[in-house]
């Protein structure tokens, strides 16, 4: 079996709190970090990875509303979604999805919402930007 050669790109987005205070000055601890999208090229497609961490065991943590979407003359057409998954009493997540139709040359961004439910639930978005398939 021959294994493919691939370009690997990452993307990550590190949530923020907003760093509002309450009476007493204390900062809220922000629930998510290292929201990932790992990209791999490989001959059965875009192959993604999904990852969600929390800062401790979350009753829900999860990747939803997946999208992929390729770039037309016109702007970003959605030729593959996904609702996602999720893990319950977890700190971490990850899930793996195959866009099998990806064609070589084509530009694609993928995006997703990453969520989780600490003690407050919270979702960010993540964006990849314009990414170039290239096998």
């Amino acid at each position: 079996q021959e294994i493919a050669d691939y370009n690997e790109a990452t993307t990550s987005v590190v949530v923020e709190s907003e760093g509002f205070s309450n009476d007493y000055g204390a900062q809220p601890l922000t629930t998510m970090f290292d929201c990932e999208i790992i990209l791999a090229f490989t001959l059965e497609g875009l192959e993604m990875t999904f990852t969600t961490s929390s800062v401790d065991i979350s009753s829900v943590i999860c990747v939803k509303d997946i999208k992929v979407q390729q770039k037309m003359w016109y702007g970003w057409k959605t030729v593959f979604t996904s609702e996602g998954a999720e893990s319950y009493n977890e700190d971490m997540f990850g899930a793996d999805l195959t866009y099998p139709d990806a064609v070589n040359g084509k530009t694609y961004r993928v995006t997703c919402v990453h969520y989780a439910n600490y003690d407050v639930y919270e979702e960010v978005e993540n964006d990849t930007g314009a990414f170039k398939f290239v096998l």
